[in-house]
């Protein structure tokens, strides 16, 4: 038969009650006494049944998170910083992978439903991704993290969200300052946020006295993350044989912007004497790219603390009335490629 919490508080000489406040880190345990426990634990190497302790107190200690793409680097970072914070309090997670559709995202929603997830955290999938006069119904009965979801006024939902203006304008200032110009934005179709980035691109232009009709915004149809790279590569290349060719790209995140740069680079361009390149999202493969991608950082570990940190004051009852609506200002990094 293995450690039972009687078991620790006999060799520590306390009462179970004074075990179990150790174990859920409670503050009236003077540091003598929390010194025993910890040994006693230590010593009979006793791991509590996460299981049990959930039943008696009505949770079962895990969370949903739902993504459209395991394959994004920027939805893994986020994921990843999630997981890191939750794992502080022995949250343990279910992780879906929705490939942005909502019928999967409503099959996985259920499923966890039936397995009595405490919460749910939704990164960026098709609903929160759904336009803005397209109403969404998500469950009411557990709390429900949004993440990166377009401001919605009347949302029941706590929301996170990176946003991703202050950085992105600051990239493209960064083009007009030294007259990089024409630019080519290069982005996908499949969500608010490339709407977004297309008109900050087309307004912040006019604001700056650049008339937008000289500039390009591109959208590549249906891009998936097996050949994104590929087919931004090959855009770059077409681009450049133009009769008036751009002189910076934008990308609408950083697997696009390592696409194009390699396109340029393949091409016999110079980076950024010749073409100027900047992606979106600060994640892994812009800080390998050869040279370093120059990027808008969406701060993927600062939204995966708050997410976290936002679950952990609703278990507290921090969170009482209006939702949580936290929102933290991208930032631009020039490594080099701008």
């Amino acid at each position: 038969m293995g450690v039972r919490i009687d078991d620790i508080a006999k060799a520590a000489g306390v009462s179970t009650a004074t075990v179990s406040r150790v174990l859920n880190n409670k503050d009236r345990v003077s540091p003598e006494t929390r010194g025993r426990v910890e040994a006693a634990i230590k010593q009979f190497n006793y791991k509590p049944n996460l299981f049990a302790r959930g039943l008696m107190r009505g949770t079962t200690n895990t969370v949903g998170i739902l993504v459209p793409f395991f394959t994004n680097p920027y939805h893994v970072s986020i994921v990843d910083s999630i997981e890191k914070n939750l794992a502080q309090r022995d949250i343990r997670i279910y992780l879906c992978n929705t490939y942005d559709r909502r019928d999967q995202e409503e099959r996985y929603l259920d499923e966890l439903g039936r397995r009595n997830v405490d919460a749910l955290i939704l990164v960026e999938t098709a609903s929160v991704n759904a336009p803005l006069d397209q109403e969404v119904v998500l469950p009411l009965d557990v709390p429900v993290i949004l993440v990166n979801e377009h401001l919605r006024s009347d949302s029941p939902h706590h929301i996170i969200r990176c946003a991703q203006e202050p950085g992105f304008l600051a990239a493209l200032d960064r083009l007009i300052d030294t007259a990089r110009l024409p630019i080519d934005l290069v982005i996908g179709d499949l969500s608010w946020s490339f709407d977004l980035k297309e008109r900050v691109f087309l307004e912040h232009l006019e604001r700056r006295g650049v008339n937008p009709r000289d500039h390009a915004v591109v959208r590549l149809t249906s891009v998936n993350m097996e050949d994104v790279v590929q087919r931004c590569a090959r855009y770059a290349r077409e681009a450049l044989g133009r009769n008036r060719p751009p002189r910076a790209f934008l990308a609408g995140n950083d697997l696009m912007g390592v696409g194009l740069l390699q396109g340029v680079l393949s091409a016999g361009f110079r980076v950024p004497q010749d073409v100027a390149v900047i992606g979106i999202d600060n994640s892994l493969p812009s800080r390998i790219a050869v040279p370093p991608l120059s990027t808008v950082d969406l701060r993927e570990a600062d939204v995966g603390r708050l997410v976290a940190e936002t679950y952990f004051d609703l278990c507290d009852g921090k969170v009482r009335g209006q939702p949580v609506h936290r929102t933290i200002d991208s930032q631009f990094v020039n490594r080099g490629t701008a």
